[in-house]
Protein backbone atom coordinates (compact mmCIF):
# COMPACT_ATOMS: atom_id res chain seq x y z
CA UNK A 1 0.00 0.00 0.00
CA UNK A 2 1.89 3.30 -1.29
CA UNK A 3 1.24 6.06 1.34
CA UNK A 4 -0.06 9.52 0.42
CA UNK A 5 2.23 12.27 -0.69
CA UNK A 6 2.59 14.82 1.93
CA UNK A 7 1.07 18.31 1.63
CA UNK A 8 3.39 21.14 1.03
CA UNK A 9 2.28 22.92 4.36
CA UNK A 10 3.81 19.68 6.21
CA UNK A 11 6.42 19.41 4.02
CA UNK A 12 7.78 22.95 5.41
CA UNK A 13 6.64 21.87 8.74
CA UNK A 14 8.95 19.22 8.72
CA UNK A 15 11.78 20.69 7.05
CA UNK A 16 11.52 23.55 10.06
CA UNK A 17 11.53 21.04 12.65
CA UNK A 18 13.99 19.00 10.80
CA UNK A 19 16.73 21.82 11.18
CA UNK A 20 15.69 22.30 14.82
CA UNK A 21 16.73 18.77 15.29
CA UNK A 22 19.96 19.40 13.28
CA UNK A 23 20.54 22.27 16.05
CA UNK A 24 19.89 20.45 18.91
CA UNK A 25 22.21 17.10 17.13
CA UNK A 26 25.31 20.05 16.55
CA UNK A 27 24.62 21.59 20.11
CA UNK A 28 25.08 18.04 21.98
CA UNK A 29 27.58 16.87 20.52
CA UNK A 30 29.82 19.23 19.63
CA UNK A 31 29.69 21.94 22.51
CA UNK A 32 29.26 19.39 25.28
CA UNK A 33 27.22 20.86 27.17
CA UNK A 34 26.93 20.51 31.14
CA UNK A 35 24.41 21.16 33.96
CA UNK A 36 20.85 21.72 33.67
CA UNK A 37 18.51 23.48 30.63
CA UNK A 38 17.61 27.00 31.40
CA UNK A 39 14.37 28.52 31.48
CA UNK A 40 14.82 29.81 27.75
CA UNK A 41 16.24 26.43 26.17
CA UNK A 42 13.28 24.43 27.65
CA UNK A 43 10.84 27.06 25.87
CA UNK A 44 13.02 26.36 22.53
CA UNK A 45 12.47 22.70 23.56
CA UNK A 46 9.11 22.38 23.97
CA UNK A 47 8.30 24.14 20.37
CA UNK A 48 10.14 21.75 19.01
CA UNK A 49 8.21 18.92 20.72
CA UNK A 50 4.74 20.53 19.61
CA UNK A 51 5.76 20.57 16.43
CA UNK A 52 6.90 17.56 16.73
CA UNK A 53 3.82 16.20 17.60
CA UNK A 54 1.91 17.93 15.46
CA UNK A 55 3.57 16.54 12.51
CA UNK A 56 4.38 12.63 13.68
CA UNK A 57 1.14 12.86 15.80
CA UNK A 58 -0.97 10.78 13.34
CA UNK A 59 1.47 8.24 12.58
CA UNK A 60 1.70 5.10 13.18
CA UNK A 61 4.87 3.69 15.35
CA UNK A 62 6.44 7.21 15.79
CA UNK A 63 5.91 7.95 19.32
CA UNK A 64 4.09 11.09 21.24
CA UNK A 65 6.80 13.16 22.88
CA UNK A 66 5.50 14.35 26.21
CA UNK A 67 6.58 18.53 26.89
CA UNK A 68 9.68 19.32 29.27
CA UNK A 69 8.04 20.64 32.99
CA UNK A 70 8.73 24.22 33.56
CA UNK A 71 10.04 23.40 36.86
CA UNK A 72 12.23 19.99 37.12
CA UNK A 73 15.55 20.49 36.21
CA UNK A 74 15.97 18.88 32.87
CA UNK A 75 19.77 17.32 32.61
CA UNK A 76 22.15 16.85 29.98
CA UNK A 77 21.82 13.06 29.49
CA UNK A 78 17.83 13.59 29.10
CA UNK A 79 18.61 16.09 26.70
CA UNK A 80 20.27 13.56 24.89
CA UNK A 81 17.61 11.13 25.27
CA UNK A 82 15.29 13.39 23.97
CA UNK A 83 17.55 14.49 20.97
CA UNK A 84 18.22 10.78 19.80
CA UNK A 85 14.12 10.10 20.07
CA UNK A 86 13.16 12.98 18.35
CA UNK A 87 15.89 12.05 15.40
CA UNK A 88 14.75 8.68 15.04
CA UNK A 89 11.63 9.71 14.58
CA UNK A 90 12.37 11.63 11.63
CA UNK A 91 14.37 8.68 10.34
CA UNK A 92 11.42 6.94 10.53
CA UNK A 93 9.22 9.69 8.92
CA UNK A 94 11.68 10.26 6.25
CA UNK A 95 11.37 6.52 5.37
CA UNK A 96 7.52 6.71 5.29
CA UNK A 97 7.90 9.07 2.87
CA UNK A 98 10.63 9.20 0.37
CA UNK A 99 9.66 11.96 -1.35
CA UNK A 100 11.23 14.07 1.46
CA UNK A 101 14.20 12.82 0.45
CA UNK A 102 13.73 13.48 -3.13
CA UNK A 103 12.65 17.28 -2.52
CA UNK A 104 15.90 18.04 -0.38
CA UNK A 105 18.23 17.04 -3.08
CA UNK A 106 16.71 17.95 -6.37
CA UNK A 107 18.52 20.30 -8.16
CA UNK A 108 18.23 23.93 -8.02
CA UNK A 109 18.37 26.54 -10.90
CA UNK A 110 21.67 28.39 -10.99
CA UNK A 111 21.49 31.36 -9.32
CA UNK A 112 24.18 32.88 -10.24
CA UNK A 113 25.96 33.10 -13.77
CA UNK A 114 30.11 32.32 -14.36
CA UNK A 115 30.92 35.43 -13.59
CA UNK A 116 29.34 34.90 -10.27
CA UNK A 117 27.27 37.74 -9.93
CA UNK A 118 23.20 36.80 -10.09
CA UNK A 119 22.09 35.15 -13.14
CA UNK A 120 19.84 37.44 -14.78
CA UNK A 121 15.91 36.69 -15.04
CA UNK A 122 14.38 35.65 -18.37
Amino acid sequence: MALPQLSQRRIIAYNRLSQEVGALNYFTRMTKPTGTLGERSRRELNRALRLANRIYGREAGIPKFRLIDPIDPLSMADLLLLVSRLTTAGMTFEARYAHLGAVAHMPQPAQYGPSGLPAPRR
